[in-house]
């Protein structure tokens, strides 16, 4: 995901991890604004690291990207404070539109100048 980010002027990644352990002390640490979280990250459970976020960060919105499609498990990942589910796809496009979305800053645009 580094890769598509550094290409994009208006995101900036702020972490990357391949577990959640540790996650809601990065969190903290860089002051996200988004967490793009894959549903299948390493072995552990990624619901209830969105819960854990939730809890403990409440301004952090959540992007899910998942390569299920299966309609319980996305609604698991919105019942449990997921504000997008983004289906992996080539379209990379999508995921971006996703993470724009939910990012305040992003979606209303740059200050304007007075």
């Amino acid at each position: 995901m580094s890769y598509v980010l550094e290409s994009e002027a208006d995101l900036e990644e702020a972490g990357s991890r391949t577990d959640v352990a540790g996650l809601s002390g990065d969190l903290a640490r860089n002051r996200a604004d988004v967490l793009l979280i894959d549903l299948t990250l390493g072995r552990e459970d990624a619901i209830e690291a969105i819960r854990e976020v939730r809890r403990v960060h409440p301004e952090v919105r959540i992007v899910v990207l998942s390569g299920c499609s299966d309609p319980r498990i996305l609604k698991n990942a919105r019942d449990a404070g997921a504000e997008e589910c983004v289906l992996k796809s080539p379209r990379i496009e999508r995921m971006l539109e996703a993470i724009r979305r939910t990012t305040p800053t992003v979606a209303a645009g740059p200050p304007s100048a007075s």
